[in-house]
């Protein structure tokens, strides 16, 4: 099947692609183990972390945290589903057999720690097995594009988001369920280690065709989580329930950044992904819309999106790579160029809106 107009890799990027997967394959780490620990099932007991919950969280909260886990943990098979699909469109095995062989066998095992925490609960095994089947049968809709860049850029922020989920419950469980705390915590490294194949395989395409960074913005803005989804009752919370729990939001701006900036690959690139999508979601530089700004951007060029990048990455605290002084195309001596660019960099990281970054959060 050809590919729709918009999305193209050279053939150079395939064998790159190829070979990372491979080197997934050969080391995917250690995966869960559903039969021990359905064996483990009396030290995955949770009734005594109702007792010790923060301020503001109750016992049905963390009923619910838990239910999110599994129920968007058990619908595995409608997220693999898509991009089997967009590798079938787009003609890219290297995916497929990532999503069939690595990803989608790790993650049909993430659900079965929690189910068996809710079991400790009271609930019975018929009613949180009636409760999976409805969420495995309802439609899901895809938030982004299919194509493998649109694909992978939707695994960052998922795995990510769902990284910090899995972390955030083994904190929670940590002082009255501790070995209930350690099984997120190995679900938690599971979704880190998604979290960085998915970016580098992101990242390849991008290096391959920087092109492929419009639609990497596309899919940062349009993104929503699968809960929301098809768990609505539940995922709509997820962000009280964060607050609750004192995650720490800075931290995943911080990282979030930080993910994307190593895709684009360098900071000239990264400052042009960051001010499209700063541009798509309306920000504006005083009474200017940054659209119409961003013309003047790609007229300096370079020079111009790598100052907006390094200007990012100030405003989120994270260390920027350090480059030669140089004379700028203004011809001002290296010291008196660098001292300008200081001063603009820093007048840009002010106005920089965190929101026309990462979103509303």
């Amino acid at each position: 099947m050809s590919a729709p107009v918009g999305f193209y890799l050279p053939p150079s990027a395939t064998p790159k692609l190829e070979r990372l997967v491979d080197s997934i394959e050969a080391n995917p780490g250690q995966l869960l183990d559903p039969a021990e620990l359905r064996e483990a099932c009396d030290r995955l007991d949770v009734r005594g972390v109702a007792e010790r919950l923060p301020d503001g969280l109750t016992s049905e909260d963390l009923v619910g945290i838990l239910k999110l886990a599994m129920l968007t943990e058990c619908a595995t098979d409608s997220y693999s589903a898509v991009f089997m699909d967009g590798a079938a469109r787009f003609d890219s095995p290297w995916l497929a057999r990532f999503n069939q062989r690595v990803w989608t066998p790790d993650e049909h095992t993430h659900y079965t720690p929690y189910k068996l925490m809710l079991l400790s609960l009271g609930y019975s095994e018929e009613q949180l097995d009636r409760e999976m089947r409805e969420v495995q049968g309802r439609q899901y809709e895809h938030c982004c594009g299919r194509n493998p860049a649109e694909l992978t850029t939707y695994g960052i922020i998922q795995e990510y988001l769902t990284d910090n989920w899995h972390g955030m419950i083994s904190h929670l469980l940590k002082p009255g369920a501790p070995y209930a705390a350690k099984c997120s915590a190995m679900v938690k490294r599971r979704e880190t280690l998604h979290t960085t194949w998915y970016r580098e395989m992101t990242a390849i395409q991008v290096e391959e065709n920087p092109e492929m960074l419009g639609m990497v913005a596309d899919t940062i803005q349009s993104f929503q989580m699968p809960g929301t989804r098809l768990v609505p009752e539940l995922g709509g919370r997820s962000l009280e329930w964060m607050s609750k729990t004192n995650v720490d939001f800075a931290r995943i701006a911080r990282d979030f950044v930080r993910n994307f900036q190593q895709v684009a690959g360098n900071v000239k690139r990264a400052g042009q992904m960051f001010v499209d999508l700063a541009a798509r979601r309306g920000m504006r530089v005083g009474p200017v819309p940054l659209s119409a700004a961003r013309n003047v951007l790609d007229k300096i060029g370079g020079p111009g999106y790598g100052l907006i990048g390094e200007a990012v990455l100030d405003k989120f605290g994270i260390p920027r790579p350090t480059s030669a002084s140089q004379t700028g195309p203004i011809s001002l001596p290296p010291r008196m160029y660098e001292a300008f660019r200081s001063r603009i960099r820093g007048m840009v990281a002010q106005r920089v809106a965190v929101n026309s970054i990462i979103g509303e959060v």
